[in-house]
């Protein structure tokens, strides 16, 4: 109760203040009122920040149907099934985070509706946590951003959010279903949409007992064996308003609430009482204004992460609280075939951190056994993007650079330059240069003991290029895409032991990441049959190459958890009112050392998912299932948290649709 007390109380103050200033505004601009009756159109936008660069750098965009097979999924289940991003997964329902083109966890930023809600205190997003359903635009970025995106875009981006439509009526959903490990999943969806205003309201609950079984290859005479104190439930709400306050003006509202509460298992010690609990609160609004050439955009973001971990047989209770504050004015002017982007941001970061003094002050009153640490970071910066689009719209040429400027450590100046080229009627070549960087984390810079404030953020450089072929005749068509980059990062951040044993960060590597990446998709389409082949693959080196560690031996070596060889296939084929997926993926040798002396052997894991559907009047009634690990294969993604073998899914989804009659115009 007192979390929905919080999460109502400040949406309440966010949305009271966010509507008084913005009406206030729109007053300026519309001093008559029109009391004609007429429909209004949602107003457009031609350009936003991600297509100002999206023409130079490779982005992948999972179309709707994607979307809805992996509804009752995870955001990490659809990012490893369906890309070439190898997400490294600590067991069923467990932390799951990125690696892109050879980076770290922290070295992809995730991105909500263009703010990014990494948690400041870890540099990370926790992928497991994060339900597809709450999305029905999701896109990959690949390479580095941070000329638009700010710290942490060094691999790559992650983007999030819903469009939204006017005058379409009235929709709601509910779908409920079962699955292996006594895992029950219900989420329901409503959809208002009138002439000038929308609200979508998804909400979500899973729980499971996650007790699956598992075989330890080390154990030869019981390898059978089945995983204890892994229960987890989570929890979500999400609410989207979109007002249309004016012909060209619109209001976005949105508030994201989630809580996940699990067990975390050990699989080498039957004693174990780990437990981890993580409760997010994030608001998001935004205020757009187009006309003629111009469209400006003012965003606002308040995030509250709070994660608290305890381990009652070690006595360790901890927990953490870091509440984020964005201001964004987004500008674009067009004008013919140029485009100009600037802008500012001011985001600040409050943290805390609660935990339990060591057990000698046991003695000490309840109220007095506990120590907490604050810390505050403020950044501001400024950023400015063109494109140019010539030669009959053959050429395509974007730059785009940031300063930024922050309370603790000097950031250099970031950019982004880029070209695209048709060479013929169906190929196409891009060329992309960019130069990022990574702000250390709060836990880099003040955890105690060990923090270092003394740290320079990392630096990246990187070039791709890449050519794509598209082709379509009749019923079939066909897209071939191969990219290669090639980065350098510097000041690399390494946690190590100090001389009193202490671990502490450090900028003393330098890693170089180089790879090829490759995409062909097949398909045929007609009125009752639709056919689509995917292939993906990716081959990624990503060596130390200069570290300042004593008695290191990791130069030349590959990255730990760093798979060089990774690829996926699908097959979809969707006929009248079934839908078939097929999907394959293969993952190479990771290695656990830095010296590459130990390492953990390649998997080959697929999943078949299934539909049928029909529609009564306005219900639409689907019947699904899903098989993952089909081939019940055994496999770790880190060493020592096995994976489960083949489970289930079945559940049932039925939607109730009723489109708004357009009203007649009046004489």
């Amino acid at each position: 109760m007192d979390c929905l007390k919080t999460y109502t109380s400040s949406f309440s103050y966010f949305l009271v203040c966010f509507l008084v200033y913005v009406f206030n505004i729109s007053n300026i601009n519309a001093q008559q009122k029109d009391t004609s009756i007429h429909q209004l159109n949602e107003v457009t936008i031609s350009e936003n920040k991600q297509q100002m660069i999206e023409s130079s750098k490779k982005i992948t965009k999972f179309d709707s149907l994607t979307l809805t097979n992996y509804n009752t999924s995870t955001l990490a289940d659809l990012l490893s099934n369906q890309s070439t991003i190898h997400i490294n997964t600590y067991g069923n329902g467990n932390i799951s985070t990125t690696s892109m083109r050879g980076g770290n966890a922290n070295h992809t930023a995730l991105l909500w509706n263009g703010l990014n809600i990494q948690n400041a205190m870890l540099g990370q997003a926790d992928l497991s946590i994060i339900p597809v359903l709450f999305f029905n635009d999701v896109s990959i970025e690949y390479g580095g951003g941070s000329a638009m995106w700010g710290s942490g875009a060094i691999g790559g981006s992650i983007h999030l959010k819903n469009k939204l439509a006017f005058n379409q009526g009235f929709k709601t959903k509910l779908q409920v279903s079962k699955g292996s490990f006594g895992t029950i999943k219900l989420n329901s969806g409503i959809l208002l949409s009138y002439n000038k205003i929308v609200s979508n309201t998804k909400l979500y609950i899973n729980q499971s007992e996650n007790n699956y079984a598992y075989k330890d290859t080390a154990d030869k005479e019981y390898p059978n064996k089945t995983v204890k104190h892994a229960n987890y439930t989570s929890k979500g709400l999400l609410e989207e308003l979109s007002f249309l306050i004016h012909p060209n003006q619109k209001i976005n509202i949105r508030a994201w609430y989630q809580n996940t509460n699990r067990h975390l298992p050990s699989y080498s010690s039957i004693n174990n009482n780990k437990n981890q609990e993580d409760e997010n609160l994030k608001l998001n609004a935004d205020w757009n204004f187009t006309k003629r050439n111009l469209n400006s955009t003012i965003r606002l973001g308040y995030f509250n992460d709070k994660l608290n971990f305890s381990d009652s047989l070690k006595d360790i209770f901890s927990k953490s609280s870091v509440k984020t504050f964005i201001t964004e004015n987004d500008n674009i002017y067009q004008l013919k075939n140029h485009t100009l982007n600037f802008g500012i941001n001011y985001t600040q970061y409050n943290s805390t951190l609660t935990e339990k003094e060591p057990s000698i002050y046991s003695n000490i009153s309840a109220n007095q056994s506990f120590q907490s640490t604050y810390h505050h970071l403020y950044k501001f910066s400024l950023f400015a993007a063109y494109k140019i689009i010539c030669f009959n719209s053959k050429i395509h040429y974007n730059l785009s650079i940031r300063k930024e400027f922050t309370s603790q450590t000097y950031i250099p100046i970031t950019g982004n330059t880029g070209i695209q080229y048709q060479l013929t009627k169906h190929l196409i070549t891009k060329l992309n240069f960019n130069k990022s960087y990574r702000q250390p984390t709060l836990n880099d810079l003040y955890w105690n003991p060990g923090g270092n404030p003394n740290l320079k953020p990392e630096d990246g450089y990187e070039m791709e290029g890449g050519l794509e072929y598209r082709y379509t005749k009749n019923h079939f068509g066909l897209s071939m895409e191969a990219t290669y980059f090639n980065r350098h990062t510097k000041n690399w951040i390494i946690w190590l032991p100090n001389k009193d044993n202490i671990w502490s960060p450090k900028n003393i590597a330098e890693v170089y990441s180089r790879g090829t990446e490759t995409k062909t998709e097949l398909s045929y389409l007609n009125e009752n049959l639709l056919i689509k082949m995917i292939l993906s693959t990716s081959y990624i080196l990503s060596t130390y190459q200069k570290t300042n560690g004593e008695n290191d031996n990791s130069v030349g070596r590959q990255l730990i958890f760093t798979p060089r060889y990774n690829g996926q296939a699908s097959l979809l084929i969707k006929y009248k009112h079934f839908n078939f997926l097929f999907n394959s993926n293969y993952t190479g040798y990771r290695f656990t050392a830095t010296d590459n002396s130990s390492w953990l052997n390649p998997y080959y894991i697929s999943n078949f998912k299934c539909s049928y559907s029909y529609s009564i009047n306005t219900v639409n009634t689907e019947l699904f299932c899903n098989i993952n690990n089909l081939f019940n294969k055994t496999y770790v993604i880190i060493s020592n948290n096995p994976m489960p073998l083949r489970n289930y899914e079945i559940g049932i989804s039925l939607t109730y649709q009723k489109t708004k009659k357009e009203k007649l115009p009046t004489n």
